[in-house]
């Protein structure tokens, strides 16, 4: 969808309450013209990982951080859908999600079943190939309550009920991202290794860092990021507006996730999507072999239509195929969605 025409709806749907996905690193939306948004340059550790040439294989996946919205009834769901069906219409339009419930809640294997069950009652997807990738987040009695020593028996149930995303037919358990607070910092390096040390094989972990000091320019921090390359354990990129720091663009094995966080439709959105797309392109070009790729929009309403155009220009860019959402209907004048 052009930028003008997204631009348009934003105006339209001002008087929406504001829903945010994510508050961390959020600024005032005066504010934003005033932030250099620019991707810094791959550092020397993301040069060495991606040193290589492109992958054969190599795999795109777009997606937001829920199915559970209403608000998508008529443009990314058919205007009659029922809630119980719309994860099963959320993956005909995208091919990954951020799945923050497992955060907050250790589940069952037989809840995670019904998931499952649902996406692959897909007859055919709208523009993708058909695979779909659950991104999990680590539970936070794991990662944020006390020590990560002796957490073993949780880690355990954690992983055996997250591995039945794997056993669909169309569902594939993705990356497991562990985010930890914004309080932890390197002082707890030692603790974070042996505990990253200790995670199960045959998982892609990947660590969401917040603490600033993660990010200084220091030989420590070089070490620890090595570290984590020798690991597989990946990084979680987090595109956001008050925290330039934590995009830091450290890619520490061939595969990235990145949690774009945008800003209601605002210009700046589509500029750095544009950057994002000419970045990727590069990686790929240098062995980057998948990239999960999640919209925290500020506005659920958005996310369909936004979702088209980053879906295609992606595309377009990187030459990978991935989700293009094909909306139920468009926005017309005076109505947002």
């Amino acid at each position: 969808m052009e930028r003008y025409k997204l631009t348009r709806i934003v105006e339209m749907g001002s008087y929406l309450a504001v829903k945010y996905c994510m508050d961390f690193g959020r600024v005032a939306l005066d504010q934003l013209d005033k932030i250099d948004f620019s991707l810094v340059p791959d550092p020397p550790l993301t040069e060495q990982v991606l040193g290589g040439a492109r992958f054969a294989g190599a795999k795109l996946f777009l997606g937001a951080t829920r199915w559970t919205v209403p608000e998508w009834s008529g443009t990314l769901y058919p205007r009659k859908a029922k809630a119980a069906d719309f994860l099963t219409s959320y993956s005909r339009q995208f091919n990954t999600v951020e799945l923050n419930a497992t955060h907050y809640k250790l589940y069952g294997r037989d809840e995670l079943l019904k998931w499952v069950n649902q996406v692959d009652t897909v007859s055919d997807s709208v523009n993708h190939s058909g695979e779909f990738v659950f991104c999990p987040k680590l539970f936070q009695g794991i990662s944020h309550r006390g020590a990560l020593k002796g957490k073993e028996e949780l880690v355990r149930s954690f992983v055996e009920s997250v591995q039945v995303l794997d056993e669909g037919v169309k569902t594939r358990l993705g990356p497991v991202f562990i985010q930890l607070s914004d309080q932890f910092s390197p002082a707890r390096q030692v603790e974070l290794l042996e505990f990253l040390a200790s995670l199960p094989v045959g998982i892609q972990w990947m660590l969401e860092l917040r603490h600033a000091a993660w990010f200084e320019q220091s030989q420590r921090m070089a070490d620890f990021y090595r570290t984590l390359s020798d690991l597989k354990i990946g990084l979680v990129i987090t595109d956001v507006a008050g925290r330039r720091d934590v995009c830091s663009m450290l890619v520490t094995v061939p595969r990235v996730l990145i949690r774009f966080v945008g800003n209601q439709g605002h210009p700046t959105d589509f500029t750095r999507i544009d950057a994002w797309a000419n970045r990727l392109q590069q990686w790929y070009q240098s062995g980057l072999e998948s990239a999960c790729f999640f919209l925290h929009l500020g506005k659920e309403e958005l996310v369909p239509s936004f979702g088209i155009y980053v879906g295609r220009i992606f595309k377009e860019q990187t030459g990978i195929d991935t989700a293009i959402p094909v909306l139920e209907e468009e926005p017309t004048q005076g109505k947002l969605f």
